[in-house]
């Protein structure tokens, strides 16, 4: 039995198991849509609809030879989050754009440059798999893997690796010329490079990740998971891609911006190089030239799909690009992805993620009792309480949107329950487990600011009246500076401002 066939034997017993999900199974996909892209264009759109006809988007462009489509650092945004209008970015958007460029009559290659997840946790996973197969769904050829995909573990790299001989346009690569599983390059990946068809042009890629990243994975040990040194690697991918004569080489880099640039120096057999982005939204020089070399930044978070157009007939200009900002009204949600993210809330419900997954105790101690409980001394402070969003944030996570319910959800649980960490979407011991469970825990309640309350409680109970109100005081400066951004932050509430809602919450201590 080789080696591929050994570690290929693992990844199925362990999915068999019910340790890893396998990819590509039935119940993990949405049902097959018309047209070879799996994407239908969809007459309908996530938000209100302008009476004028909205912008197009690379306009004035010829038919490009190529069209990619490039994406990365998207961080675990299937979907844009937030309480405030407008929000950008998204999956089912993502694939409305190169939907369009499809109808444009373009040759379309869509690739991604990693850093696909924010955190490492079992509902990571099924993100992971669920995004996997939204791309494969869009037809991308490759993803490059990046810290996140890294933090996975070598497993479960594996476990989502496919290759369907019935749909081979499905067939996404994992790449990285320096990275090797188990210590064999014979696992199957990530592999060191693809050639592709896209139009009449024969395209090259390969990847790289950044060494002086590898520190930001976390502990890795070299037996699983080697990152080597770039040049040597990718020497042998520059050959080994050169005999096949492709009509372009394009790199993928998982790293810094000197990173990018250095290799941009030292590397020009590739013309088009693809460079995660040190900011959000990169403006100011991009795509910079080096050389004969277009180096290509890419944002974060999924708010826009980097569109660069090769016309290799240019010789001053072979590329043009744009950052297309993914907005629902020129781009409206795909059904099929939609679809793909319903089955995924569903797989959460099933897990009962929120429930299961280990809790912390919270720095302070004691357990949370529910606002009803509080509001028992403080009547005042509960009756105003009872008047805000803060009461109904439940209630807006379980009306969804778009038809899809996330009150399983604890990405969207820790900002609209009570007894969780926002920011690293943990839950705390007591804390708010389901809707069944812990129904006096529905709502951003005021045990999420000032603290578990059994501890106050007994405290007054015993008479230590000063001692108690030390425990859960807090004051306003405190509020202002740490406590409502957690929730409040510029991904969900980018036009928040203290100053202007804290008097639609403000609320007396005592009675």
């Amino acid at each position: 039995m080789t080696f591929r066939s050994r570690i290929g034997l693992v990844v199925l017993l362990l999915a068999l198991a019910g340790m890893l999900p396998l990819s590509g199974c039935d119940s993990g996909s949405s049902p097959s849509p018309k047209g070879a892209s799996g994407i239908e264009p969809q007459e309908k759109t996530s938000t209100a609809a302008s009476s004028a006809k909205p912008a197009g988007f690379c306009e004035g462009w010829e038919t490009p030879a190529v069209a990619f489509a490039v994406t990365g650092q998207m961080h675990g945004y299937l979907e844009p989050c937030g309480c405030s209008e407008p929000q950008y970015g998204g999956v089912p958007r993502r694939a409305s754009l190169i939907q369009q460029m499809r109808d444009k009559g373009w040759p379309v290659a869509a690739l991604d440059l990693g850093g696909t997840l924010k955190s490492t946790r079992r509902q990571s996973e099924f993100k992971f798999q669920t995004l996997m197969n939204m791309l494969r769904d869009m037809r991308y050829e490759a993803l490059s893997l990046g810290v996140e995909e890294l933090r996975l573990g070598p497993l479960w790299l594996l476990s989502q690796h496919v290759d369907d001989p019935d749909h081979p346009e499905k067939n996404l690569k994992f790449l990285a010329a320096n990275i090797v599983l188990f210590g064999s390059p014979d696992t199957g990946t990530p592999v060191p490079f693809k050639i592709f068809q896209a139009g009449t042009k024969k395209v090259a890629v390969t990847a790289v990740f950044d060494p002086a990243m590898a520190a930001t994975v976390g502990m890795l040990n070299k037996e699983e998971v080697d990152v080597q040194p770039v040049d040597e690697p990718l020497k042998k991918a520059i050959a080994a891609m050169q005999e096949r004569k492709p009509d372009l080489m394009v790199l993928m880099i998982h790293g810094s911006k000197g990173f990018s640039l250095d290799l941009a120096k030292r590397y020009p057999e590739f013309p088009l190089m693809l460079s995660t982005s040190p900011s959000e939204d990169p403006i100011a020089d991009n795509p910079s030239q080096i050389g004969s070399v277009t180096l290509v930044q890419v944002g974060h978070k999924g708010k826009k799909v980097s569109v660069l157009g090769w016309y290799p007939d240019n010789a001053e200009k072979p590329f043009q690009h744009e950052q297309v900002q993914l907005d629902g009204t020129r781009f409206p949600d795909a059904e099929p992805m939609l679809a793909q993210i319903k089955t995924y809330q569903a797989i959460l419900e099933s897990e009962k993620l929120a429930a299961t997954e280990p809790a912390l105790r919270h720095p302070a101690g004691g357990q949370f009792v529910g606002a009803e409980k509080c509001g028992e001394c403080h009547t005042k402070a509960y009756a105003k309480w009872k008047e805000t969003g803060h009461a109904q944030a439940f209630e807006s996570i379980r009306k969804g949107r778009l038809g899809i319910l996330r009150q399983f959800d604890p990405e969207c649980i820790s900002c609209h329950t009570t007894g969780w960490h926002p920011q690293d979407v943990v839950r705390y011991e007591s804390g708010f487990a389901s809707e069944a469970m812990t129904p006096h825990l529905l709502g951003n309640q005021c045990e999420n600011c000032h603290g578990p309350g059994s501890r106050h409680i007994e405290l007054i109970e015993a008479g230590m009246k000063e001692e108690a109100r030390k425990l859960t005081h807090l004051s306003l400066d405190d509020v202002k500076k740490s406590h409502c951004y957690s929730c409040h932050d510029l991904d969900n509430s980018p036009h928040f401002n203290f100053d202007e809602y804290w008097p639609k919450i403000a609320h007396p201590g005592l009675d």
